[in-house]
């Protein structure tokens, strides 16, 4: 009991902090519609050009919107968690963020509120992009379960990427600098994945950078539930990612942390 009660607060301090940053998406109808449907227009239209393009021999499975799923995934995911670092840039920028830290308001309370809320809104997109994929023929290979894993590994990538960009947030200057550095950033953070085209089929520069790269294990672990099933490699893709999520937090935590007694 004394443990529930100590834990009670910080309870409270997420719910109402992740009841801020839903009303701020709900009271901007426009923006919360196109944050949930622009994703799958990506699905839609670059896999519905480029589908008849594709060599199936390259990309492994005859329906290349099959196998471009996760890049779009992974796309959204990206373009959310720097969307997602905005609000907490602004409170920085405002002042509004130290009147918060003024409060008996724990630094993670604050950071894990915006965290799961980036997790959550992503998966709601996601979502969306899994009914409009399923409305264009694609079958997921792992059925149900392997659908609530594609969401699974969703929430944690935008858990992954909203850290990254948030300590980004923390340690720029200004927002000048951040949308400058997450504009130069994001196309070759997605494009050196194998979003798009296979590792097996990239030079072999870009194949180095490729594997280093972690957007590639997120991706492959979802395009194996897709359009192969379950294996040995898809529980390898997501213990990486895992990692690489859990040291994304725990740096963006210490960077946050370090902000934050420094004012």
């Amino acid at each position: 009991m004394s443990t529930l009660r100590a834990g009670h607060p910080r309870l409270q301090e997420l719910a109402a902090l992740t009841r801020r940053w839903y009303l701020q998406l709900v009271r901007d109808r426009l923006n919360l519609g196109l944050t949930l449907l622009q994703p799958a227009f990506w699905l839609v239209f670059f896999g519905g050009a480029v589908r008849r393009m594709v060599d199936d021999r390259i990309t492994g499975t005859p329906d290349y919107v099959s196998f471009l799923l996760p890049g779009v995934v992974a796309f959204t995911a990206i373009g959310t968690s720097i969307s997602g670092a905005v609000p907490l840039l602004w409170d920085k920028e405002t002042g509004y963020l130290d009147k918060l830290m003024s409060m008996p308001i724990a630094r993670a309370s604050l950071l894990g509120s915006r965290l799961a809320f980036q997790a959550a809104v992503t998966v709601a997109q996601v979502a969306v992009i899994l009914l409009v994929a399923a409305a264009m023929g694609v079958r997921v290979r792992t059925g149900v379960v392997g659908v609530l894993v594609v969401l699974a590994v969703t929430a944690v990538l935008a858990v992954a990427l909203s850290a990254v960009f948030l300590a980004l947030a923390f340690h720029g200057p200004g927002h000048t600098t951040f949308f400058a550095v997450t504009g130069f950033v994001t196309l070759p953070l997605l494009f050196t994945s194998n979003a798009f085209v296979p590792v097996e089929a990239m030079p072999t520069w870009m194949a180095l950078v490729a594997r280093a790269n972690p957007l590639t294990y997120a991706i492959e672990a979802m395009r194996l539930l897709v359009t192969s099933g379950w294996g040995v490699p898809v529980v390898a893709h997501l213990v990486g990612l895992v990692g690489f999520t859990a040291l994304c937090v725990l740096l963006t935590y210490h960077r946050f942390r370090t902000y934050t007694s420094a004012r």
